[in-house]
């Protein structure tokens, strides 16, 4: 399971379109009117083996289950499931866990004065550029820093927002806190930064 805890940044509920490449667009704001257009937009899949295979196990258990309770008559084991039962964890796990795999992605945008980070489909986290002291792209090693990808806190190296690869941009904030945002270009997301207001 991914970590998604909170370190102090505010979260927001708020939430954009994703285009298929992940490239920025204006984002509807309702009522509070619209939301500015990102200087930087990324959206980045898992694409670690390790992330989709016992998504691909747990559901072929159980649509086999399934089929050969529900569709065959044929009840697994000396004591099988009942049929409502069979039937919850098919919706669940045979369909709602591999479409929960297919939507999740971290989205990073960054618009003037802010940065969001979002493992979508939770809410956002937003770290206002004034908070931040420095900012420098940097190598790191996802497993041996930080343990993984995902929403991550390593005992040294502070927490990190990855998805894939092993580039992104560290930010050093003003309190001392280190954090890692994962991206696969992270002198765009630096310069987006800069441009954004980070050391202004």
């Amino acid at each position: 399971m991914l970590p998604i805890d909170g370190v102090g940044e505010r979260q927001t509920g708020s939430e954009g379109g994703i285009d298929s490449d992940g490239s920025a667009r204006s984002l509807g704001g309702g009522d509070a009117g619209p939301s500015p257009v990102p200087l930087f937009r990324e959206a980045q899949r898992f694409r670690q083996w390790f992330f989709y295979v016992p998504v691909a196990i747990v559901t072929a258990v159980v649509w086999w289950q399934f089929i050969q309770q529900i569709g065959l008559g044929r009840p697994v084991g000396e004591e099988p499931l009942p049929d409502w039962l069979a039937w919850t964890l098919t919706i669940i796990f045979g369909l709602g866990f591999p479409a929960f795999a297919a939507l999740v992605r971290l989205i990073t945008e960054v618009t003037p004065g802010e940065l969001s980070i979002r493992l979508y489909p939770f809410r956002a986290t937003r770290i206002p550029l004034v908070e931040v002291g420095h900012a420098e792209c940097r190598e790191y090693s996802p497993m041996r820093e930080y343990g993984g990808w995902g929403i991550r806190v390593g005992r040294l190296s502070g927490r990190a927002y990855n998805a894939s690869g092993n580039q992104g941009v560290q930010l050093i904030m003003r309190d001392g806190r280190r954090i890692l945002v994962g991206s696969q270009r992270p002198e765009q997301l630096l310069a987006a930064l800069r441009a954004a207001g980070l050391g202004s």
